[in-house]
C-alpha cells in the first residue's frame, strides 16, 4: 500500500479487498479500491475517483457494521444489520440492502433517511471540494492525479456519469436478477433485448416499447463504449449482466456471441476477482422452455459461470389470472422439471426461478408452490428459489409466514428476492 497525507486527509493506493465475493457476517470490501480517511469518514472510490462506499468512525458514522454504498446507475444502498441469522436465512445475505426505490414492507423503516446518512453526503461534498485544493499542493504525482479525479466528480457529476452509461446502453436496468446478489450487484450491464413479451398487470419492472432485439453492430459498438465508460475500473469487475428482462429470448447465437465479445473486450480474465467470470440473463417461462439444447451447450462452452434466472411466478392457475400473467399454470410445472434437468446436466450453468408472495393472492397460490417444490426431483447445490413479496401490496407478517413455510417444505434453497436497479 502507499500512502500519503495531506493536511488532514489520507489518502491510500492499492489497498487490496477480497477477491472471493464470499459471505461473512462481518464488514469487508471487494476489489481494489483507494481509500481515503478524512475527518472521521472511511470513502472508498474506484479507480475512476468516483464515490464507491462511505463508512466512519463512531464519532460520525453510529454503526460501524453498516455501510453506504454507490452503484453506478447513482442509487445509494445501505447495507444494515438485522440480526446475522435471520438476515442470511432470509435473503442469503449477511447485510440487509435498502435502496429507498423499491419500497419493501420488510423494513420497518428507511435507513437513508437517517441524519448520519445526510450527513455523512454533506461531509462527502466538503471532502470534494479539499481534493480539489489539496491536490495543488500535492508533491506527488499518484495523489495529485487522483484527487484531481475526486474534484471533478462531485454529485452532480456522478448523476450525469450515471446518465452518460444509460445513454451507452440506450437504457437502464429496471431490475437486475436476483442471483446478482452473490456479486453484491457488481456486474457490467450490457443490453440485448428491450421490453417484454408479456406485459404482466402486476409487474412493477416494465420497459417501455414492444419486445425487440438489438441488433450485432449496435452490441458491439455498446461493448466498446461500456469499456472506454469503466475504464481503469474495470479490474474490479468480472459479472456482465444481459438485459433487459427476457434477453434469454434473444437466441442462442445472440447470446454467445455478445458474452464472448464482452469477455475479450472488457478483458474479463484479467479482473482482480479470482474463478470463473459470471454471466446473468433473465428469462420468461415461453423462452425458457423454447431454449433447445444447443442454446445451453453454446453458453456451456462460454469461459462464464452462467446463472439463469426464470419468473415462473405461480403454478396456481387462479393466482397466474389474478396477476395478469398471460400463461397457464401446466407450463409453470414443465419449466420448473427443465430448471432442474438442467441443473443436473449443465456444469457451468444454474437457472434459479422465482415465485410471488402477498398481496390478495388466493392462499392456495402458496401451497401450490410447497407441492411443486417437494413432488419435483431436484439437484442438490443448484436451483435457488426466490420469493417476490408484491411491492406496496404484502405485509411483513404475512410475508415471513409463507416465506417461513415454503423454505420449511423446500429440498432447494429459498430466499427472498429483494429487487435493485442499476
Amino acid at each position: 500500500m502507499e500512502r500519503y497525507q495531506l493536511e488532514d486527509m489520507e489518502v491510500i493506493f492499492d489497498c487490496a479487498g477480497r477477491d472471493d465475493w464470499g459471505k461473512f457476517s462481518f464488514p469487508v470490501w471487494y476489489g481494489i479500491p483507494v481509500k481515503v480517511n478524512w475527518r472521521g469518514y472511511r470513502v472508498d472510490f474506484n479507480l475512476r475517483g468516483g464515490l464507491k462506499r462511505l463508512t466512519g468512525t463512531m464519532s460520525v458514522w453510529p454503526d460501524p457494521q453498516s455501510s453506504l454504498k454507490r452503484t453506478e446507475g447513482n442509487d445509494f444502498i445501505y447495507y444494515g444489520t438485522s440480526g446475522y441469522e435471520f438476515s442470511y436465512d432470509l435473503i442469503k445475505n449477511y447485510y440487509m440492502p435498502f435502496n429507498g426505490i423499491y419500497e419493501s414492507d420488510l423494513f420497518t423503516e428507511n435507513p437513508l433517511e437517517g441524519r448520519h446518512v445526510g450527513q455523512a453526503l454533506d461531509a462527502f461534498d466538503g471532502l470534494v471540494e479539499a481534493a480539489g485544493r489539496l491536490a495543488a499542493s500535492a508533491l506527488c504525482d499518484r495523489p495529485r492525479d487522483f484527487l484531481k479525479k475526486v474534484a471533478a466528480r462531485n454529485r452532480v457529476t456522478l448523476a450525469e456519469d450515471a446518465k452518460t452509461l444509460h445513454r451507452i446502453i440506450g437504457t437502464n436496468l429496471p431490475v437486475l436478477p436476483p442471483d446478482t446478489i452473490d456479486v453484491d450487484y457488481e456486474v457490467i450491464p450490457l443490453i440485448v433485448t428491450e421490453g417484454c413479451k408479456s406485459n404482466c398487470r402486476f409487474c412493477l419492472f416494465k420497459s417501455a416499447g414492444d419486445f425487440r432485439v438489438r441488433s450485432r453492430q449496435s452490441i458491439a459498438a455498446q461493448i466498446r463504449a461500456v469499456k472506454d465508460f469503466y475504464g481503469a475500473d474495470l479490474v474490479n469487475y468480472n459479472s456482465v449482466v444481459l438485459g433487459q428482462n427476457d434477453a434469454l429470448a434473444a437466441g442462442g447465437e445472440l447470446l454467445t456471441g455478445t458474452a464472448d465479445m464482452a469477455y475479450d473486450l472488457l478483458n474479463l480474465s484479467a479482473s482482480y476477482h479470482r474463478g470463473r467470470p459470471r454471466l446473468y440473463i433473465f428469462g420468461g417461462v415461453d423462452s425458457f422452455l423454447a431454449a433447445d439444447d444447443s442454446l445451453f451447450e453454446g453458453l456451456e462452452r462460454l469461459p462464464y459461470s452462467t446463472s439463469i434466472n426464470v419468473g415462473l411466478e405461480s403454478p396456481d392457475q387462479e393466482t397466474l389470472d389474478r396477476l395478469g400473467k398471460p400463461l397457464r399454470a401446466e407450463k409453470v410445472r414443465e419449466s420448473f422439471r427443465k430448471m432442474q434437468e438442467v441443473n443436473r446436466c449443465r456444469r457451468n450453468i444454474e437457472v434459479s426461478c422465482n415465485f410471488v408472495l402477498g398481496g390478495d393472492l388466493p392462499s392456495r397460490n402458496v401451497e401450490a408452490i410447497k407441492t411443486m417444490l417437494t413432488e419435483e426431483k431436484t439437484t442438490k447445490g443448484k436451483g435457488v428459489v426466490y420469493l417476490s413479496p408484491l411491492l406496496g401490496a404484502s405485509q411483513r407478517r404475512e410475508v415471513l409466514r409463507e416465506f417461513r413455510a415454503i423454505k420449511m417444505a423446500s429440498p432447494l434453497p429459498v430466499f427472498i428476492y429483494l429487487a435493485q436497479r442499476l
